[in-house]
């Protein structure tokens, strides 16, 4: 999961093109890069926030898979201490999607897979 964020760069520069929830605990966001397009799913989704959401420019800036003592990771758990939890049992993975511009996400999941096309 690491190595697929570094393949795309952690998503520096791209574009969140939409959000779309297909079940209670599953998230996945839509990214564009000059033509290329790509998707994270997030699953076991437990608590999901998003922050300053444009329908203009959500330019991401990175995402990042914390860890206590990483930094942004009390950031990312004080966004997600405002989402009312989906699920009994908390995801035991944190990620955070930090916005050049636009909207900025704190995911609480179990597994994540990046798939492009």
């Amino acid at each position: 999961m690491i190595d697929r964020l570094k393949d795309f760069g952690h998503f520096h520069d791209w574009y969140i093109k939409a959000l779309v929830v297909p079940d209670r605990h599953k998230l996945i966001v839509m990214f564009e890069d000059e033509g290329k397009r790509a998707t994270a799913t997030f699953s076991g989704t437990s608590r999901c926030t998003v922050e300053h959401f444009s329908v203009a420019n959500n330019i991401v800036f990175e995402i990042k898979i914390l860890t206590p003592g990483d930094t942004n990771y009390d950031l990312a758990r004080a966004m997600l201490s405002k989402s009312e939890r989906f699920s009994k049992t908390p995801g035991s993975q944190v990620a955070l999607v930090l916005a050049t511009a636009g909207a900025e996400l704190a995911v609480e999941f179990e597994t994540l897979e990046i798939d492009s096309g």
